[in-house]
C-alpha cells in the first residue's frame, strides 16, 4: 500500500464538534471528514465531493493535543441590501434593508499552533496528482485549519510503501480506533503515557449526515503499544489508519 505523508500546520485551528452547542468547542485533531476536504483544495475538488470521490482512502494522522483558547466572536446577521431595479454605468449606493441587524457573540475554542503530520492513500488519479501537488506546492484552494480564515502550510514529507504488520503488539505513533486493537495499559502505565478516548466523524453523505467513531489519542503523540493486525510500518513509523 502505498502512502504520501505530509505535514499540516497553522498558527490557529478550529475543528467544530459536531456536538458543540452554544459555545464552540473543537477537536483536538483534524477528523478525517476535515481532511478529506483538505485533500480537496488540494485536488480542486469541490466542496462536499470528496467524500464520494476519495472513497475509499485510507488516511491516518498523528500530533500533540494543542494548547487552547477560548475566542469570543461576533457573528452579526444582517439582511442583505436591495439591488437596484435599473444598472446605471455611474456608481449606485445600494439601499438599506430598512430591518434591524442582529449580532450575536459566541465563544469559539481555537487551537494554538496546531501541527500534525499526515499519511494518504487515494485511489487513482488523485493520488499521483496529489503527490506532484503537494511536491510542487500548487493547490487549486488554499488549505485552512479547519475554517477558512485559519491559513494552514503543507509541507511535503514523501512518499513509499507501507508494509502490513503481523497481529501482535505494535508501538503506533497515530491516533487510532478502538476497533483496531487493545492497547497494552500497563505499559502506558509504566510509561506515564496520557491516552484520550475521543469520538469524531468518520464519513459523510451527501445529505450531510454523519458517521462516527471512537478512538484513541495520546497526549503528546508519543508511541503506544497496541495489541492488533491492523498496523502499518512507513519507514520509521508504524501507523494505523482512522
Amino acid at each position: 500500500m502505498d502512502f504520501i505523508s505530509f505535514r499540516l500546520s497553522g498558527k490557529v485551528g478550529h475543528f467544530l464538534r459536531a456536538e458543540a452547542g452554544a459555545s464552540a468547542l473543537s477537536y483536538p485533531i483534524p477528523p478525517r471528514t476535515v481532511i478529506l476536504g483538505l485533500l480537496g483544495a488540494v485536488l480542486g475538488i469541490s466542496k462536499d465531493e470528496p467524500q464520494g470521490k476519495f472513497e475509499p482512502c485510507l488516511i491516518a494522522v498523528s500530533g500533540k493535543q494543542p494548547t487552547t483558547f477560548w475566542h469570543r466572536i461576533k457573528m452579526r446577521k444582517e439582511e442583505p441590501e436591495y439591488l437596484p431595479v435599473l444598472i446605471k454605468k455611474e456608481k449606485i449606493k445600494g439601499k438599506d434593508s430598512g430591518k434591524s441587524s442582529m449580532a450575536t457573540l459566541i465563544l469559539q475554542e481555537w487551537l494554538f499552533e496546531p501541527e500534525y503530520k499526515i499519511w494518504v492513500s487515494l485511489p487513482e488519479p488523485f493520488h499521483q496528482e496529489l503527490d506532484y501537488r503537494l511536491q510542487k506546492c500548487r493547490w487549486h484552494f488554499q488549505p485552512c485549519m479547519g475554517l477558512s480564515e485559519m491559513m494552514a502550510d503543507l509541507n511535503y514529507i514523501g512518499k513509499r510503501e507501507a508494509v502490513p504488520l503481523s497481529n501482535g503488539i505494535h508501538e503506533v505513533c497515530t491516533v487510532f480506533p478502538m476497533s483496531v486493537g487493545t492497547p497494552d495499559f500497563e505499559t502506558l502505565y509504566e510509561k506515564k503515557l496520557s491516552l484520550n478516548s475521543i469520538r469524531m466523524p468518520y464519513s459523510i453523505t451527501s445529505g450531510r449526515v454523519f458517521s462516527l467513531r471512537d478512538y484513541y489519542m495520546e497526549r503528546d503523540s508519543s508511541p503506544v503499544p497496541v495489541d492488533t493486525d491492523k498496523a502499518f510500518q512507513w519507514k520509521e513509523n508504524v501507523i494505523v489508519c482512522l
